[in-house]
């Protein structure tokens, strides 16, 4: 929605809160692409959103992750046996449900996936302003960006 079709839309302060959510949007999609472009490092963007994705969920299978990833059935099969191949990765029979596949991060993938997420910190860190003000800003942004990410990938979890 364009800024002009939202004032038709929204009122006047919906409006300018939306443009301002698309602002922050637009700075935070910026920050991660400077992050994923100037943190070293062999893995992928995807290999960090798997293993995080497999870390905080006990029930997740190859399935579900490819949902979560926004991949093919197929990719994520691969993806899986890549990372399970590096031993990041395990894949063990439901508890309740044999015919189920569950993964599970290993600790070494755990440690690759906290390394990764730290020179994806410290990239950022590099990209951030020094304003003590700004900083502040920033942080509310993404607290807020966080809130309504779990919102809307746990809707019925209480906040």
């Amino acid at each position: 929605m364009s800024d002009s079709e939202s004032r038709t839309i929204l009122g006047p302060a919906e409006a300018e809160a939306h443009a301002d959510a698309r602002t922050a949007a637009a700075a935070l999609v910026a920050l991660w692409e400077y992050a994923d472009l100037h943190a070293p490092g062999p893995l992928p963007h995807l290999t960090l959103r798997a293993l995080s994705a497999v870390h905080r969920s006990t029930t997740l299978g190859p399935a579900e992750l490819g949902k979560a990833l926004d991949i093919t059935p197929a990719s994520a099969s691969r993806l899986c046996g890549r990372l399970e191949r590096a031993g990041w990765l395990t894949r063990r029979s439901h508890a309740d449900d044999r015919r189920r596949t569950v993964l599970e991060i290993t600790a070494r993938g755990a440690e690759e996936m906290e390394r990764m997420r730290a020179r994806c910190v410290n990239a950022m860190a590099a990209a951030l302003p020094r304003s003590a003000a700004r900083l502040r800003a920033v942080e509310t942004a993404c607290d807020i960006a966080r809130t309504l990410l779990r919102r809307a990938v746990c809707p019925d979890r209480e906040d």
